[in-house]
């Protein structure tokens, strides 16, 4: 007997809720730039997800890692075999504080997400990228499955701490 239901409940994405001013002779000017955040489901419909992978990888000082999203090497947040058959959001933080890292440009199997198997994205000391696609399908991962991070070797010697956050349909 099971207690409880299955179910995914948030929200994702880049959320921004910013003024800016400007000041002016008789009275300052002040526009709003407003980004709203997606909200997430469990399920594979638009804005959906049935899986969820989050880890802390270690990288050495120029070092990398390939994480195969589909072959089940990995373990979902629950600790079971990780098989993404489609990506819908992908998430990385480089919490290196003097190091860049790079996503993608491997070749061999990249997701789907770069245009190119060779195209890859910088992300310097301290930054992130997110990467959202709520559409019912998502990205396909079966054939390209491949998430490769290299540390660029620029920063001291020593271990790189990346955070991965990727969510999709199994």
């Amino acid at each position: 007997m099971s207690v409880g239901t299955t179910r995914i409940k948030g929200t994702a994405g880049a959320s921004m809720d910013i003024t800016a001013f400007l000041a002016g002779d008789l009275s300052e000017r002040r526009v709003p730039a407003i980004i709203n955040l997606k909200q997430l489901i469990y399920g594979d419909g638009v804005s959906s997800v049935e899986i969820v992978y989050a880890d802390k990888i270690t990288l050495s000082d120029g070092g990398n890692e390939t994480l195969d999203l589909f072959d089940g090497g990995l373990l979902d947040i629950f600790g079971r075999p990780l098989t993404m058959a489609a990506i819908k959001l992908l998430y990385v933080e480089n919490t290196s504080t003097d190091s860049g890292l790079t996503i993608g440009g491997k070749v061999d199997n990249d997701l789907l997400i770069f245009a190119d198997t060779s195209d890859k994205v910088y992300i310097p000391a301290g930054g992130t990228f997110l990467w959202l696609c709520p559409t019912a399908a998502g990205v396909v991962t079966t054939a390209r499955k491949n998430l490769y991070l290299l540390d660029d070797g620029t920063g001291a010697a020593g271990d790189k701490f990346i955070e991965v956050i990727a969510m999709g349909l199994d």
